[in-house]
């Protein structure tokens, strides 16, 4: 029988270390939540609602938006970048909106966001840069979800360099930096999606000393018969791509559905908040926050 990655502890690691960090601070942190009301799922609303009741248990500020025109959300953002009390921005995509989520995420200040896809921010992923200034005291920004996976393996001592991990997502909130930050720590990647024909699919999973899982569809399920014995597996989505009981008897180390990793994504955007609060107090004196409005 496997063992299961605690998120809960992880999660709760890094909310300590968030709020600890707010004593530090000149002022305490302000998140901003962005839920466009036109087209707001369900799964969002519940994510939203958590991360405001996980403010206020940590001691953070948080306020909510539901603009409700396309035109609002624009504007909405815009003044939001400028206003001082703001330490944070987040979207809950997708917006399926007439401007992609894509360009939707460069209107965030790359300053305040802290989810870290702004493409500024997913740039300084790419060349594997931690901070933002030359004395190394203020901590560059990366997408939440992705730095979730790799901290829950590295807190579990799951290796990674040298090990091959299929990811089966290849989102710019999961798949895409996840699949960056792997590499960086030395590990070879490969990423499918919907567009993957099976018999590949199957061929990776096969293959993945770590296997991370992120397909937003009930109707989509990994064969437990495709899985490495002793793969670490880590099951993203909210419906659950893995039957759990069948893959313990061949993963080493598997997620569990009452031990979520999106505890530890919500943890790790305070601690985004705290590096973006950070970032505002050393490096906004000499960079100007525009607006596209």
């Amino acid at each position: 029988m496997s063992e299961t990655f605690d998120c809960r502890a992880v999660a709760e690691k890094f909310r300590e270390w968030a709020q600890g960090q707010l004593p530090t601070l000149p002022q305490i942190p302000t998140l901003a939540t962005i839920l466009f009301k036109p087209r707001a799922q369900e799964s969002s609303v519940q994510y939203r609602d958590l991360i405001l009741k996980d403010a206020a248990r940590l001691g953070f500020n948080a306020k909510k938006f539901e603009p409700a025109s396309e035109s609002e959300l624009w504007s909405l953002i815009g003044k939001l970048n400028l206003d001082s009390s703001i330490s944070g921005i987040l979207v809950f995509y997708p917006i399926h909106g007439s401007m992609p989520d894509e360009d939707l995420m460069d209107l965030v200040s790359p300053l305040k966001d802290v989810e870290g896809l702004h493409s500024l921010n997913l740039g300084y992923l790419i060349k594997y840069k931690k901070f933002l200034d030359a004395s190394q005291t203020t901590k560059c920004v990366v997408p939440a979800t992705a730095k979730a996976v790799v901290k829950t393996l590295q807190e579990h001592g799951v290796p990674i360099e040298g090990s091959f991990v299929s990811i089966i997502n290849n989102s710019m909130r999961v798949g895409k930096p996840l699949g960056l930050m792997l590499e960086n720590l030395g590990a070879t990647v490969v990423k499918c999606h919907d567009k993957t024909q099976k018999t590949d699919l199957e061929e990776c999973v096969r293959r993945a000393d770590i296997l991370v899982t992120a397909v937003p569809s009930p109707d989509f399920s990994i064969d437990p018969r495709w899985i490495k014995p002793g793969a670490a597996i880590i099951d993203v989505s909210y419906q659950g791509n893995i039957d759990v009981l069948s893959a313990r008897e061949r993963s080493k180390i598997i997620t569990s559905p009452d031990n979520r990793i999106g505890q530890v994504t919500r943890a790790l955007l305070f601690v985004n908040l705290i590096y973006c609060a950070k970032a505002i107090k050393a490096l906004e004196p000499a960079l100007e926050i525009s607006s596209p409005f």
